[in-house]
Formats: C-alpha cells, structure tokens, sequence
C-alpha cells in the first residue's frame, strides 16, 4: 500500500534539483524539458506564476496517473492563488479534491479553496456576499477535519468572517439610528447578537444594545444585555462601562411571590 512516502521522496528529491538549477540560473531560463514537473516547479521557485500554473497544467494533463499529478494540480492551484486569480485557484483546488481524493494533499486544498473564497470577498462599502460561502466552507472543513492543524487559522478566519458580516450589519443599524427609529436598531442587534457568535465584537454589540433598550425604556433587556457582557466577556474594555450600567440600574426586581412576576 503506497502510503505517500515514495512521492513526497521524489517530490523532495526534484525541489532540491530544482534549487540547483536556480542558484545556476533557472530563474533566467528553464532548463528542463516541456512537460516534465521540474520546468513547473523551476517556474514556480523563480516566481514566474504564469509560467508555472501553463507547465503545472501542462504536466498534469499529459501525465495524469503520475505519482506527482496530485502536487503539479495543487501547486498549479497556488500559483493561481499568487497571480491574485482567486476564482480560478478555488476551481483547481476543487479538481485536485474530486480527481485525487487519496490524495494527502485534499486536507491542505479544501482549508486553501476557503482561503481563495475568503480572498475574493470586497470590502465592507461593496458586495460581502461572498462571505456567507467562504463561512459555510471553513465550518464545512472544520467539521470534516476537526483535529487539523489549520483548525487555528480556521477559527481565525470565520471570526475574521464574523467580524466583517458584523460591521455590515452594524451600518444599516446606524442609519436606523440616524432616522431615529430606535425599535429597528434593536432588532437588527438582536439578530446580530444571534446569528453571530463567532464575532470578537459581541461585546461591542451587547453594550450598544443596552443603550438602545434604555432609550425603549427597556431596563430588563438592559439589564440582561449588561449581564451577558460581564458574563462572556469579563476581560472586554467594555465591562466596566457595563457594570456602570447595572449599578445604575439598581437591584434587580425581586418576582411577587408564587407568580414569577416583577411586582
């Protein structure tokens, strides 16, 4: 049973030949044959993405079964994502998945094909709608590869996400403010406050959503704002502001007796 020792030996093997004939002048010009793995991966260790993502291609169609086709479709995919060709390096990770699955690189092309995703989203004045796709990929991922070492940049990226869907919302709510129309910036917070619980900015948005039930005359969705702040979030700069807010409050209402009713 081949167990990928063999091709990572030779694919070793070809970089440190590859290395050669870079310090001997590869980047300038290629030295190896057309069609063979080591002109692309000459290409792609002197930065010549073009070249590399044509003669990974080229290599790749002429030699599909090769021990090395799996790495020529992955680093064909990278050179793509170097050339900022983000759409296209997602459509070659997804080939390498669906045309080696045994692959060991499948787990490394499906967190990269989230990376590429997460690349072509716009900033927050354009469409983010790309966002949603990139978030259900990395849950998607973490879902099927929990114990991955990309598990940490993976939770950094869906907070990232989170973030970036976050201070979306965030503006509508301020134009709501800006209008006046109190009611339809507690809302959009509370959905906010719902559907995004990856956000590093919750606290930010629980302390605000307090504020907005004061102007309600809300004191027991204050309260309960307030509360949930210190309680996820003790060390936010924003606690002592919330435990401001609780004092100024005063004590919570005790239930009337044997109805579960603040008297």
């Amino acid at each position: 049973m081949n167990d990928g020792s063999g091709d990572r030996a030779r694919a070793v093997v070809i970089i440190l030949a590859v290395a050669g004939a870079l310090a001997a002048g590869c980047g300038t010009k290629n030295p190896y044959a057309p069609g063979t793995f080591e002109r692309a991966a000459c290409y792609a260790e002197g930065e010549n993405y073009q070249l590399a993502a044509d003669a990974f291609a080229v290599f790749v169609r002429q030699n599909p079964a090769d021990s090395l086709a799996a790495e020529a479709q992955y680093r064909k995919a990278l050179a793509y994502m170097e050339l900022r060709e983000y759409p296209l390096a997602a459509v070659e990770l997804q080939i390498l998945q669906k045309d080696y699955p045994n692959s060991p690189l499948v787990e490394d092309a499906m967190f990269r094909e989230g990376e590429a995703y997460l690349a072509q989203v716009g900033r927050l004045e354009r469409d983010i709608s790309g966002a949603y796709d990139a978030r259900e990929h990395f849950r998607k991922f973490a879902r099927q590869y929990p114990n991955s070492p990309h598990m940490p940049a993976v939770r950094a990226r869906l907070t990232e996400i989170s973030d970036l869907l976050v201070r979306k919302r965030l503006q509508a709510a301020h134009v709501y403010e800006q209008l006046g129309r109190w009611e339809a910036v507690g809302i959009t917070l509370d959905h906010i406050i719902a559907e995004e619980p990856e956000s590093a900015l919750l606290d930010q948005v629980l302390l605000q959503r307090a504020d907005v039930a004061l102007r309600l005359y809300d004191p027991a969705t204050a309260r309960t704002m307030y509360t949930r702040l210190l309680t996820a979030y003790p060390d936010s700069p924003l606690a002592g502001r919330a435990r401001d807010g609780l004092a100024a409050l005063g004590p919570a209402p005790v239930p009337a007796a044997g109805t579960g009713e603040t008297p």
